[in-house]
């Protein structure tokens, strides 16, 4: 009992759609507005949370993420705290633009990032691991600063993805098998030292206003 009590329940909310993940352009850590299927995702999720009893609101600290944070924050009344180590992976030369445009600019070293685009990092960018080491390391600092809370983290398809797979042991070469969509909510519970997936990619808030904005690049 005394080990439950710790537990920390982080709700992960992957951020409302863009107006780039409309156009199938990489945002890594650049940014987009969210669009207007985006504001009314966000808006829902919010009124979904409203009825959760929340301690806090994490952050990625990236504008489309940060838009859907503080309509989860308002009507619990918190500020939320924002965090460089929740945002998405970066994908260097390859953000703001669409693949197609990518691959016509980018030259041969293109063609070895698409043969594997988890273990690869593009030039400026960082490789799928390394995303989810900072990720992990900052989701098992906000357990160990709520045990016994419910903590809400809003973030990105590429950190939800890759904590639920560091734990669930899942190896990359099955990344293209779950989805992590606009406005869902992926919970996973736990101490710092161990975490468990309680659900994943819940969208029953969303009803029509679901969306699949392509996640690798989010």
């Amino acid at each position: 009992m005394e080990e439950r009590s710790r537990e920390a329940t982080l709700l992960l909310v992957r951020h409302g759609e863009t107006t780039w993940n409309v156009e199938g352009r990489v945002q890594g850590q650049q940014d987009a507005p969210l669009s207007e299927r985006g504001k009314e995702q966000a808006r829902l999720v919010a009124e979904r949370l409203a009825r959760a009893t929340i301690s806090a609101v994490y952050s990625s600290d990236l504008g489309r993420a940060r838009a859907t944070a503080e309509a989860v924050a308002a009507p619990h009344n918190l500020t939320p705290q924002f965090a460089r180590a929740l945002r998405e992976r970066s994908f260097g030369v390859l953000e703001g633009k669409t693949m197609e445009e990518a691959g016509a600019s980018q030259g041969l070293w293109f063609l070895t990032w698409q043969s594997d685009r988890l273990r690869n990092a593009p030039p400026d960018g960082e490789d799928q691991p390394a995303m989810c080491e900072r990720v992990m390391k900052a989701l098992r600092a906000i357990a160990g600063a709520h045990p016994g809370e419910t903590v809400a983290v809003v973030t990105h398809g590429g950190p939800i993805k890759s904590a639920v797979y560091d734990i669930l042991s899942i190896p990359l070469s099955l990344w293209s098998l779950t989805w992590i969509s606009n406005g869902s909510i992926t919970t996973i519970k736990g101490t710092p030292e161990v975490f468990q997936v309680a659900c994943l990619n819940d969208t029953c808030h969303l009803g029509g206003m679901a969306s699949r904005g392509e996640e690798m690049e989010d």
